[in-house]
């Protein structure tokens, strides 16, 4: 059992980048390229499961366990962590079976993670600590981490983050993805200077207005790019990041990082302001995307072109 490749990553960069948008306006943003952090632990992946890891060395515990959906970036990062650190993964998938030509579970299983299927009842106590407790007493060994990573020891690394952020630029204007809220909650704890744009990827209000009770004025909720929800995508939003890796380099997904891109570029929210955007990775799911048809293949392969760069 060893962690210490977590300590030996560099600073990830971040990139200024224009984008012309549909009605020919002009869109400068700075991008923290935090999908570059690792190839398969990426983005606010790494930054959330570095000290679950580490608390786990120093643990009675010898695996980590939890939970993801079919195609979840937490699910993949954490069966690479696993194999990487020499630590047992234990997946908890919502769906009555595991779907054994999903990419996502494939590349979990190649890593050594062992996959049980949830029935979606179940599931949605994921969050309970009375079920918790219940499949600890299955599997003693492993050390329970929530869904999406999103605990205390994660926003240790995305205290990190944070002043990673602080050293490279003094853009006041920070721009996130929302999905479990866990990695805006964690910078904007750790920057308390900062002013925030959330741009929600799950249409999940109880958790918008707990953000909003919580930050106040200093973050402004953005629901207009959803595209029917978590998870949805159309031609619309597909073409856009196609567009947009083609015009900046930069690949993005349309499940969390296209829509805070859209936002900020073709619905402006960027316009007037010196923006900073985290790319928080999950570019794995692309190919969950692709597995289901959600994304036409030819488009698909211009942007695995820029993964394999």
């Amino acid at each position: 059992m060893n962690t210490d490749f977590f300590d030996l990553v560099p600073n990830t960069t971040i990139k200024k980048c224009k984008f012309t948008n549909r009605a020919g306006k002009q869109v400068h943003l700075h991008v923290k390229r935090d999908d570059l952090v690792d190839v398969q632990i990426s983005g606010n992946k790494w930054r959330k499961l570095k000290y679950n890891l580490k608390k786990l060395v120093s643990s009675k515990f010898t695996g980590i366990a939890s939970f993801g959906g079919a195609f979840s970036n937490h699910i993949a990062a954490l069966a690479a962590a696993g194999e990487r650190a020499n630590v047992p993964t234990l997946g908890f998938i919502r769906g009555h079976e595991i779907d054994v030509a999903n990419p996502t579970l494939q590349l979990a299983k190649s890593k050594g993670m062992k996959l049980i299927a949830l029935s979606r009842e179940n599931y949605r106590r994921r969050n309970d600590p009375a079920f918790i407790s219940q499949l600890q007493q299955s599997y003693p060994e492993y050390f329970f981490v929530p869904e999406g990573g999103s605990n205390e020891l994660a926003s240790l690394g995305l205290k990190e983050l944070a002043e990673e952020i602080l050293a490279q630029t003094n853009i006041s204007t920070i721009a996130c993805a929302i999905g479990s809220g866990g990695t805006i909650s964690g910078l904007m704890e750790h920057l308390p200077d900062h002013r925030f744009i959330g741009v929600s990827a799950v249409n999940d209000q109880p958790l918008l207005n707990e953000l909003k009770q919580k930050f106040g004025e200093r973050l402004s909720l953005v629901t207009s790019s959803l595209f029917g929800g978590y998870g949805k995508t159309n031609e619309e939003l597909n073409n856009f990041c196609f567009e947009f890796a083609k015009q900046t380099q930069v690949p993005i997904e349309p499940i969390y990082t296209g829509k805070l891109f859209f936002a900020l570029c073709e619905q402006e929210v960027a316009c007037g302001q010196e923006i900073l955007a985290i790319h928080t990775g999950g570019l794995q799911g692309l190919k969950g995307l692709n597995y289901r048809r959600q994304c036409p293949p030819r488009l698909w392969q211009q942007v695995e072109s820029l993964l394999d760069a």
